[in-house]
């Protein structure tokens, strides 16, 4: 395998404010798992097109969290159709891929139970995961299908990660500010940098 292949999750999910909060649970419930999150939002290359980052994305990552709850009209009228597009990305990718990519495992999730049928039926018969917005409900989802996905008998209960990650975001206001960072708008890689020093305070 690809070296990292098997650690690596692909973050498929809005990067609006309103989402932020459950993005930032997603990737600190990534990391305390063991586990490495990957998002276009992790490189800053203008030169670089934005498919070719979310296609390299989806070939490095065995694990893939979606989230394609995301089905509010924009002030034009219009969904934002990027979160079915790119599982549609890594369904193919497990379906035509070789062996590597044939070996992918998916999270979806959408906010109610079943309401992904209204929209894009063609994933009927699929289990998706329902998170009602609630931050240990995508903790709890998370972890479990981390835990089954991978069999790693090292990951930690969710009620222990829940604990853990309530405590990091009481922390995280004074965490950003000896960093110089601002919460509202730090960068993914330095929120993932951040995070991995949290955990690593945590396992040692």
């Amino acid at each position: 395998m690809t070296p990292g292949y098997s650690n690596n999750v692909f973050v498929n999910c809005p990067f609006d404010d309103g989402y932020r909060a459950k993005l930032n649970a997603i990737v600190y419930v990534i990391y305390r798992c063991g586990f490495v999150p990957h998002s276009a939002l992790e490189e800053d290359d203008a030169s670089d097109n934005r498919l070719d980052k979310i296609v390299r994305c989806i070939e490095q990552c065995k694990y893939g969290i979606h989230d394609i709850s995301n089905i509010e009209l924009n002030d034009e009228g219009f969904p934002r159709f990027n979160m079915p597009f790119e599982l549609g990305i890594f369904f193919g990718a497990k379906r035509f891929g070789n062996n590597e990519q044939k070996s992918k495992n998916a999270l979806v999730f959408e906010r109610t139970k079943f309401t992904y049928q209204k929209y894009i039926s063609d994933l009927n018969g699929i289990d998706t995961k329902a998170h009602k917005d609630d931050i240990n409900v995508i903790i709890k989802h998370v972890r479990d299908w981390l835990k089954t996905a991978s069999k790693r008998k090292s990951i930690p209960w969710a009620s222990t990660i829940q604990n853990d990650y309530q405590q990091f975001v009481t922390r995280l206001p004074q965490i950003a500010a000896i960093a110089t960072l601002d919460i509202d708008t730090m960068t993914f890689a330095d929120y993932c940098q951040v995070v991995e020093e949290a955990i690593a305070e945590i396992l040692n």
